[in-house]
């Protein structure tokens, strides 16, 4: 047998043994945090790249066995190059082939705009391309998972990125935000917003890329052209130095925040009241929604 994987252990798995270990820490991960119920009707965030369509893949697979859908929803941002074009046009494939239902909403339809046209607003208010889109996918994310009534949310949120985040809400003293981390994201449940989950909450991004390679997965390890120099990426290369070192480090990060998560979660359920947005009447903690926020600064510009 020629080993693929060595684990911390040292055990050594060849190609179908790590499937099953990398598939069966998904399955644990999803009955240890009770993330789907045989009522959930479920869709995949997916941007076409290997985390999400490695969950995607998986979920399929599983619930299948259940019979139960697995759908997926792809926001297209409107990003002008032929990277994006190609994972949309891959994961296109993909569904088709794997005959999974596939949602393509976008932020011209919804917005008027594409993350492309309004980067120079973007740049002169200061903000970056990272942090724009990803409020205004969230939202339209949430929205459109709702009008097609799903009930979960499965995002390719791993453990690296998982690891990344605990760091980045500490260092910039965001407890509050901390407290909506975790494999089943938000404080609660809340019927205006469809619950997120994490099923590779505990699968690393070597794994994830092996696991995609072994099966064959589209795989783009490429990043977004529109990606700026962000602290996160300062914590990223911070934890890679470090895991030479200390292999084991995101896993410690990332269990010992979780053996903290239940405090954090009481503590701050009383202080998420949410509204209603006076503008898109989308649930808010605040009179106006971060979207509403966004699209208001950007029509100023």
């Amino acid at each position: 047998m020629k080993s693929v994987f060595t684990l911390q252990n040292g055990k050594k798995l060849g190609k179908s043994e790590f499937c099953d270990y990398f598939e069966r820490k998904i399955h644990r991960t999803i009955r240890k945090f009770n993330l789907i119920s045989k009522d959930d009707k479920i869709a995949v965030a997916c941007s076409g790249g290997k985390d999400s369509t490695a969950a995607l893949y998986v979920l399929s697979k599983l619930c299948n066995e259940r019979r139960q859908k697995v759908d997926a929803i792809a926001i297209d941002e409107g990003i002008k190059n032929d990277y994006r074009k190609r994972l949309i046009s891959e994961l296109k494939k993909f569904c088709t082939k794997n005959k999974i239902r596939l949602h393509i909403p976008s932020f011209k339809k919804e917005y008027g705009f594409t993350l492309w046209q309004v980067s120079g607003k973007i740049k002169k208010l200061g903000l970056s391309n990272c942090y724009v889109c990803s409020i205004l996918k969230r939202w339209l994310m949430n929205k459109k998972a709702r009008q097609l009534g799903y009930t979960v949310i499965a995002t390719g949120h791993n453990l690296d990125d998982e690891a990344e985040t605990i760091l980045l809400n500490q260092f910039k003293g965001n407890p509050a935000l901390l407290a909506k981390l975790g494999p089943s994201s938000g404080i609660g449940k809340r019927k205006e917003f469809v619950q997120r989950i994490k099923p590779l909450y505990f699968c690393s991004v070597n794994e994830i890329v092996l696991y995609a390679k072994l099966k064959k997965l589209p795989l783009s390890l490429g990043s977004c052209v529109m990606r700026g120099e962000t602290f996160r990426i300062t914590i990223r290369n911070f934890l890679k130095k470090l895991e030479k070192q200390h292999p084991e480090v995101k896993y410690a990060i990332v269990n010992s925040f979780l053996e903290i998560l239940p405090l954090l979660k009481d503590k701050y359920a009383a202080e998420a009241v949410l509204k209603k947005c006076k503008k898109c009447k989308e649930a808010s903690s605040k009179e106006l929604c971060k979207r509403c926020q966004i699209l208001d600064m950007l029509e100023k510009r």
